[in-house]
């Protein structure tokens, strides 16, 4: 199976930028760690997918990460996305398995988050990050964060997000194309390409399924205009969590709460919330950090 890609485009005829994500093997890594149920299945994966869209936008070759958030009174409560410009992405969601306490009736992302907000935070290297926090107008993954470009960048955008479960839940084929305008860009030209999406043949999870290239269905889109690939890139699942990043934080711990692990847990065992990794800590360890805290 070919490994997922990021591509970064352009089409100077109508004078807007692309991108485009295959993201079948990250989002199958991604639910296998958290072992979803359906609905966090749909859920997770077409925000992992739209977070690696909303990465790919970022300067490339930088440091600069951003974090998609839906969050809302439905049974799956919270998705987190983070991804980077280098095209590594993680996630996770907070209720991993709605379907087994909740009758849902099918795989519905609207009713899954419930009322709530969709935040984006953006780290470009600045002194602080930039947060957008605005509710929920869709339910829908790709019409709300089409919708937070639009209303709180100012960059009319359009996108797909396509993700295929099979019979047993498991992802089949994943991806997404989003489309964006330049300030100059012809007004009206978006609309075209979103009564387009509207009237595709098949959708984009289809074309997927049945192996045709993603640039395709992009091509189409841009009425077949001539476009450039400025870049591409892989996609994978990868956590920047360790045992090194977890020290400071156990530093900061009060000495009474260090000393309260000691004594009843016998040390301490902290587990990654996006790649499930546990980290364990000795008697010893935590006797250090206490001696630390002395000096």
């Amino acid at each position: 199976m070919p490994e997922d890609r990021i591509s970064r485009i352009i089409c100077n005829d109508l004078n807007v930028r692309a991108f485009t994500v295959t993201s079948h093997q990250t989002v199958a890594e991604i639910i296998r760690i958290h072992q979803t149920t359906p609905n966090a299945t749909y859920a997770l994966g077409r925000s992992v997918t739209a977070g690696a869209l909303l990465g790919a936008t970022l300067k490339p070759e930088s440091r600069q990460s951003i974090v998609l958030k839906f969050f809302g009174d439905g049974p799956i409560r919270e998705v987190h996305v983070q991804a980077d410009a280098a095209g590594n992405v993680r996630g996770y969601v907070a209720n991993p398995e709605p379907d087994l306490a909740e009758d849902l009736g099918g795989i519905n992302f609207s009713r899954a988050i419930g009322a709530g907000f969709i935040s984006v935070i953006k780290d470009l290297g600045m002194k602080e990050p930039y947060t957008s926090t605005m509710p929920l107008v869709y339910g829908d993954v790709a019409g709300d964060v089409s919708y937070y470009l639009a209303a709180s960048e100012q960059v009319p955008s359009a996108l797909i997000i396509a993700l295929e479960l099979d019979r047993e839940g498991a992802v089949s084929a994943s991806g997404g194309i989003l489309i964006q305008t330049f300030p100059e860009t012809e007004q009206g030209v978006i609309d075209r390409v979103d009564e387009k999406i509207r009237n595709m043949p098949a959708s984009l999870g289809e074309h997927l399924l049945n192996g045709r290239d993603i640039h395709a269905v992009l091509s189409e889109l841009l009425d077949n205009r001539p476009v450039d690939i400025l870049a591409q890139g892989p996609l994978r699942a990868s956590c920047r969590c360790s045992r090194e990043m977890l020290v400071p934080v156990l530093m900061g711990l009060e000495r009474e709460e260090l000393q309260d692990m000691i004594e009843k847990d016998g040390g301490a065992e902290v587990v990654c919330t996006f790649c499930r990794n546990v980290y364990s800590f000795t008697e010893d360890d935590l006797r250090g950090f206490m001696k630390e805290r002395i000096h």
